[in-house]
């Protein structure tokens, strides 16, 4: 849906991950196609296949200089990765009220299901968890601010805070019960939403490994 894409392409293959250079290709003076692709969640997000098929440029279009695009795209990356977090965040925050109030109102055995000590015990994981992801995302977020590397505080971010709203967001499906499955219910999408939330941006297995090598001072990646 966008008319204008900024790609990182390989402008020379000899010189590897330095001949990356980043470019703003207007579709309109440089047509290239989209496809939608259909997801389990975000489906209020698109996400597409480009194809760049003999799409040629202006010069004057490309951002930084050569041998740029790699460093440029991983600042670009750190910032990424707390606003994901931020959203995984808003997730879980959103299951979490939407589990108080169900478990105030909701009665079993003659009293609200609140009052069971399981559900009080996932109420406080779930609690905690949230705020836990709140507080990196905060930190990563004000690290930015302060213009210094933080590659591994924003990956620490981005990996807790997207698998906690999955965590989160599926024990509060598990308090709703059958309800937490009905489309009635915003629960079921929060779940497939917080799901594809540990995809963009680089994995949660792409982000340990980050700060892996963050703490040890050797890189696992090839």
């Amino acid at each position: 849906m966008a008319d204008v894409a900024l790609v990182t392409a390989q402008a020379d293959r000899g010189k590897g991950k330095r001949g990356l250079i980043r470019l703003l290709v207007d579709r309109c003076e440089s047509p290239f196609k989209s496809r939608e692709l259909p997801k389990l969640g975000l489906r209020s997000f698109p996400t597409s296949e480009l194809v760049f098929a003999d799409c040629r440029v202006p010069r004057g279009n490309l951002v930084g200089g050569l041998g740029q695009g790699l460093k440029d795209t991983l600042k670009m990356f750190e910032q990424a990765r707390c606003w994901m977090a931020m959203g995984a965040v808003g997730m879980a925050q959103a299951a979490l009220e939407a589990s108080l109030r169900y478990a105030r109102e909701r009665t079993q055995f003659g009293k609200p299901i609140g009052s069971f000590q399981l559900i009080q015990e996932m109420i406080a994981d779930m609690a905690t968890e949230t705020e836990a992801a709140r507080l990196l995302a905060y930190r990563g977020l004000h690290l930015l601010d302060q213009r210094v590397r933080c590659d591994r505080e924003t990956s620490m971010a981005k990996a807790f805070a997207t698998e906690a709203a999955v965590r989160v967001t599926s024990a509060a499906i598990q308090i709703h019960g059958a309800y937490g499955l009905s489309e009635e219910y915003p629960l079921e999408r929060y779940f497939r939403d917080a799901r594809c939330w540990t995809i963009p941006d680089g994995t949660t297995q792409i982000q340990k490994l980050i700060v892996g090598r963050a703490m040890l001072g050797m890189s696992a990646f090839v």
